[in-house]
């Protein structure tokens, strides 16, 4: 499936769209847009379900309930194409889950599946404690670290040693560093030039050289990973075995098979995005926990009765409540991904509007997560209200931190336990302080990351 060449403009004459806000002649909402999306959404969501957004010389269809959730992204999901910012990020990931479209992207997901679900998970909990436990050996009582950038080299190291079984602890910073410049170049925001992102892209600007050495480091590291397995007698059973499977895998391309590139994109894919998720959820909820001192309390609380002394696994996960609490409420507040966007490959109607072919849809998981219908208080952090019953009468699409329908995130589920695990071994050991002097801000980028990081001052526990 490809995305329309033309996608929808505002042709249509505004009593004929859904309502929305405010916009300027000729611009639209466009530069309120570049200087504050999030803003601009939460404005948005007070104009109804369905409200029109104008960022010229296009429309987007912003949706703010879940039954409409439920349409775009289950109901009609094979007439949905990835936006058009899907093309910025192939220049890292290729073709890989987070950019690829069918019949490639169902081929491939069936494939990786078995990665994520039916591997030894005790060994890799074991692993992931391990590094949690070590990365935070060197930091000093009361020293003041970036906690962002911290939990992003530990989530590095991760996701190399149980997907990949791999140690990348030697080039961690240099590969961290490639990312988070990959993040700030594939979101670039260039509304009318976007257009020209290709040719923008092949020439020798300074952004785009940059990123091209990263990527030719990045592709040493991944490659070197491929060529490194194919040729090891003992290949494992982890994700980059899976994937060069000797029955499943010859040298050139065929049906059902993977070629090297395709292999290479689904690795850069999940390294690019696997480490970074969880990494925002971890920041953003350190920060919410020293935030709330009470919180932290039972937080640390729960850990010593749990655990006392012990290094958490995999059997304590289930029996640390309120951690699981803490976790979903920080997703609920900052999503990671914040927003998700689609294009209607055909025309369809979506709450009482005929949207044509090309519509650009927008699922703003930011303020669906803090819509007052579902939630109360819903910018206040309440671990508590994460009970058995509200789990169980809250509408399913709304706590979407994954996304939703066929293309939700492969590995959730992995993420769930690397995250809570990160959080039971440093949560232990550990309390933070936000630095007082730090203000709180957004760089959304295609995750939603802190402005500035998140400087924190680290104190040991004394348990």
């Amino acid at each position: 499936m490809k995305s329309p060449a033309n996608p929808s403009t505002p042709s249509q004459s505004r009593s004929q769209l859904p309502p929305g806000p405010p916009e300027l002649p000729m611009v639209g909402q466009t530069f309120r847009y570049l200087r504050d999306p999030i803003g601009l959404m939460e404005e948005s969501a007070a104009y109804g379900d369905l409200v029109t957004m104008s960022r010229k010389p296009w429309l987007v269809y912003m949706i703010n309930h879940p039954d409409l959730i439920r349409e775009v992204f289950v109901d009609n999901h094979r007439i949905m194409a990835r936006w058009r910012n899907v093309e910025a990020m192939r220049y890292l990931m290729g073709n890989g889950l987070v950019t690829s479209e069918d019949p490639l992207h169902s081929h491939h997901r069936r494939k990786m599946q078995p990665a994520f679900r039916h591997r030894p998970i005790e060994k890799i909990c074991e692993s992931m404690g391990r590094l949690a436990a070590r990365h935070t050996q060197n930091w000093c009582d009361g020293e003041r670290i970036d906690i962002y950038h911290e939990m992003q080299e530990l989530t590095l190291k991760i996701v190399a040693r149980a997907l990949f079984d791999t140690d990348v602890s030697n080039d961690v910073k240099r590969i961290g560093e490639a990312f988070e410049f990959a993040n700030h170049y594939m979101s670039a925001r260039f509304t009318q030039l976007e257009r020209l992102r290709p040719v923008l892209h092949s020439l020798p600007l300074p952004s785009s050289m940059r990123f091209k050495r990263h990527l030719r480091f990045l592709d040493e590291v991944v490659n070197g990973m491929i060529h490194q397995r194919l040729n090891d007698n003992n290949p494992g059973d982890d994700l980059l075995s899976l994937l060069l499977d000797a029955e499943e895998y010859p040298p050139s391309s065929g049906e059902g098979f993977m070629t090297t590139q395709e292999v290479r994109d689904e690795l850069m894919t999940i390294f690019a995005a696997g480490h970074e998720t969880v990494a925002v959820a971890l920041t953003w909820t350190w920060y919410l926990l020293a935030t709330n001192p009470e919180a932290q309390g039972r937080f640390q609380a729960e850990l010593d009765l749990a655990l006392g002394s012990r290094p958490p696994t995999l059997a304590d996960l289930s029996s640390l409540t309120f951690t699981d609490q803490v976790l979903t409420e920080s997703m609920r507040l900052y999503p990671p991904i914040w927003r998700i966007g689609r294009v209607a490959m055909e025309p369809l109607e979506l709450a009482g509007y005929r949207l044509p072919a090309g519509a650009m849809i927008c699922l703003p998981q930011y303020t669906t997560h803090r819509d007052h219908r579902w939630y109360a208080e819903p910018t206040e952090f309440k671990p508590e209200r994460w009970t058995r019953e509200f789990r169980r009468q809250l509408h399913p699409f709304a706590y979407v931190p994954f996304g939703a329908g066929p293309r939700r995130c492969i590995g959730e589920g992995f993420a769930w336990t690397e995250a809570k695990l990160i959080l039971a071994t440093v949560g232990q050991k550990w309390n933070f302080r936000h630095d007082p002097d730090h203000k709180i801000g957004f760089t959304p980028l295609i995750t939603l990351c802190p402005k500035g990081g998140m400087p924190m001052f680290a104190d040991g526990r004394r348990t």
